[in-house]
């Protein structure tokens, strides 16, 4: 059809965005914090049979009751068969999790790039399976280049065939090196270089958003400073990248992606552990992503043990949520504490969050503008819509929606399951900004029969 290219139906998932309560419209949002947590066993393996009960949560060291609690796996979505005129953001090309392993070019010196190329062409080559498992460059001014990127993009550049292509890691690396690796450019100072690696995880957290459940980025990197000293300021003056490193937590989280950062700093380094100058140097700040994204600290990993973790952490989680107390939104950072009563379980989750006052809305204008600006399809809501001819008019259509009921969460509250869903149509033209239209409301209240036949 004519129409169908200019029109791309986005919906949001409430858990994530904007929960709202249906009795108190003119109020603060009642605003949700989600929670993607990885259980293992003493072994290292996920723990996959946990029941909500056995969860404990305590928020700045107060307790907290669970709204919402589901399991998490990542077998492929369901494909709908469709019809004439149907359309749907489920396709078999949508991959259910994602690893991407990101070089980091930027941020390491001649010498480590050398030994980390050495390390990820062996440790990739004895990998078990390269499903779901994708590798970007960090280039020395900040561009993010593909040796085996996401499906749907100009990143798919690496033909395949039938053997995986980590079995060819060794010329596909070499080849992508040649074609981005120069000497660092001399304007490209410390800060410039801190802002420029904050950017392109931002690019990659937005590429990420669209893959359904939890993400990580293996993050092969000497690392960025927190601050800098006025010895290593380009102005005199400390420089504190606090308040980027909280945006870009908060974007990663969002997005549903953690950090599992790799540092494999040479000995002599310029960049070593303290090169930060004064305060919190590199090891810290990535550390710190760790914590705050779910991730797990660089201890001096190799990169094959980490990798190892961050896919297997992809394929199964669970999804907690739980709404803190209005004055909890006060613009401080809050520790986080998970816990399971199940004995030798140890939770893997985000230490804390910013809890930013926020406009009632601001969550689901975020959300969608991020979907807008990325050209691929999310899947996390199935949707399937069928566009037939308005009759008010030929330069009309008729959009119907239907959405995967089991992909909503809908909390529970006595006899009640509630949901609060944000819709947006967007009109996309070839060369022109696209065209939002306003955030429709679309709240659902099913009784435990309707419930049932929902789902």
């Amino acid at each position: 059809m004519a129409g169908a290219g200019l029109f791309r139906i986005i919906l949001t998932l409430a858990l994530v965005i904007a929960p709202l309560r249906a009795d108190a419209p003119s109020e603060q949002e009642s605003r949700m914090v989600d929670l993607n947590v990885v259980a293992l066993d003493i072994h290292g393996e996920p723990v996959t049979d946990l029941a909500r009960d056995e969860f404990r949560i305590s928020d700045s060291g107060k307790p907290q009751t669970i709204a919402f609690f589901r399991h998490r796996d990542s077998p492929h979505g369901r494909v709908p068969a469709l019809q004439p005129n149907e359309f749907s953001n489920r396709s078999h090309a949508n991959i259910p999790r994602a690893t991407l392993i990101l070089f980091d070019l930027m941020n390491e010196t001649f010498a480590t790039r050398g030994f980390t190329a050495s390390r990820l062409v062996h440790d990739l080559g004895s990998l078990e399976t390269a499903d779901f498992v994708y590798l970007y460059l960090l280039t020395v001014d900040g561009r993010l280049f593909p040796v085996h990127g996401l499906p749907g993009g100009q990143a798919e550049a690496d033909p395949g065939g039938d053997e995986p292509w980590t079995s060819r890691i060794k010329p596909l690396l070499d080849q992508a090196l040649r074609k981005v690796q120069q000497s660092r450019p001399v304007e490209v100072d410390i800060a410039m270089r801190v802002q420029m690696t904050y950017l392109a995880l931002s690019s990659i957290a937005a590429e990420l958003s669209r893959v359904p459940g939890r993400k990580s980025i293996v993050w092969l990197t000497d690392g960025v400073p927190i601050e800098l000293g006025p010895n290593r300021s380009d102005t005199g003056d400390f420089l504190d990248f606090t308040p980027l490193l909280r945006q870009m937590s908060e974007a990663l989280d969002r997005s549903g992606v953690a950090i599992y950062p790799v540092r494999q700093v040479m000995l002599g380094s310029p960049d070593n552990v303290n090169g930060a100058g004064s305060g919190i140097g590199s090891v810290e700040t990535l550390n710190e992503f760790a914590e705050l994204t779910g991730g797990r600290p660089d201890a001096g990993k190799d990169i094959s043990t980490a990798l190892r973790q961050a896919v297997n952490d992809t394929r199964t989680s669970y999804q907690i949520g739980y709404y803190p107390p209005a004055k909890n939104w006060d613009n401080k950072f809050h520790k986080l504490r998970v816990t399971c009563t199940r004995k030798g379980v140890h939770i893997q989750s985000k230490t804390g969050y910013y809890a930013w006052r926020q406009a009632p809305g601001a969550k689901s204008e975020q959300a969608i503008n991020s979907a807008i600006s990325t050209t691929f399809d999310a899947a996390e809501i199935g949707l399937r819509a069928t566009l037939s001819p308005s009759p008010k008019g030929e330069r009309m259509v008729r959009i119907d929606a239907h959405i995967d009921a089991q992909d909503i969460v809908l909390i529970h509250d006595g006899d009640k399951y509630n949901g609060h869903l944000r819709l947006a149509i967007v009109g996309y033209v070839p060369g022109v900004e696209p065209a939002r239209g306003p955030l429709i409301p679309l709240d659902i209240e099913y009784g435990d029969q309707d419930h049932d036949k929902a789902l």
